[in-house]
């Protein structure tokens, strides 16, 4: 893990949707969604709630987000 990933993972927290991070960073969805996948295996859980209509914080995403804003 490195700071890019909890980076990433505030940005996505923040915009709910791989595909807003995706296109800010010029890059594709499936891009940030392997990223996030491999920011979560190292976690040791789930950091979002896919839905149909983007991402939401688990409880254990929330509890990562307010360790990581410290």
């Amino acid at each position: 893990m490195q700071i890019n990933d909890f980076r990433l993972f505030l940005e996505v927290a923040a915009l709910g949707s791989f595909t807003k991070v995706a296109a800010q960073r010029h890059t594709v969805q499936s891009h940030i969604s392997r990223q996030i996948t491999d920011l979560e295996k190292a976690c040791g859980g789930a950091l979002f709630r896919r839905t149909g209509r983007g991402v939401a914080l688990t409880e254990f995403g929330t509890q990562v987000e307010k360790r990581v804003r410290i």
